[in-house]
């Protein structure tokens, strides 16, 4: 997703009044349609684990903390109102933020990274959990290369 405009259609940005992944109208309608249309396409499959399926999390917004925090308020009301959309979509399964330190109940913060060792959720009662186990991250041209040895991986 990071390659292709963050994984949002192409087509969304020539919405009038458009502002990506903040406190946006034009972007959370768009953002709750296409969520409710991948959650009920999953639940008349009964793919949810509740209703006897494989799909045991579902993942709303990623990594969306240090975008968050730079948006200041706008910032956290988008987060929250993702949090409450997400669970109000009745899955019978976790909803899972990744990156996000203020996810609120009942959706678990997660860390992604090459190492997670000092990671705990944000309440004492959420599961901590390692999303994305980083390999390696993207290289700039002539820039080092970033990677995490196999070894380290397989043991983590």
């Amino acid at each position: 997703a990071e390659w292709n405009f963050g994984g949002f259609p192409v087509w969304l940005k020539y919405v009038p009044g458009i502002s990506f992944r903040t406190d946006n109208g034009p972007f959370k309608m768009a953002m709750r349609g296409f969520t409710e249309k991948i959650v009920n396409l999953m639940k008349s499959e009964n793919l949810f684990e509740s209703q006897g399926g494989p799909i045991i999390l579902s993942q709303i917004e990623n990594e969306y903390g240090p975008q968050g925090k730079a948006l200041g308020a706008a910032g956290h009301e988008y987060m929250t109102w993702a949090a409450n959309m997400a669970v109000g979509l009745s899955t019978g399964v976790p909803w899972v933020m990744c990156k996000e330190e203020d996810a609120p109940d009942p959706v678990i913060n997660t860390c992604n990274g090459f190492y997670c060792d000092a990671f705990s959720p944000n309440r004492p009662y959420k599961p901590t959990i390692w999303t994305e186990a980083w390999s390696g991250w993207f290289t700039q041209f002539g820039g080092p290369i970033h990677q995490r040895p196999v070894q380290d991986l397989a043991f983590a």
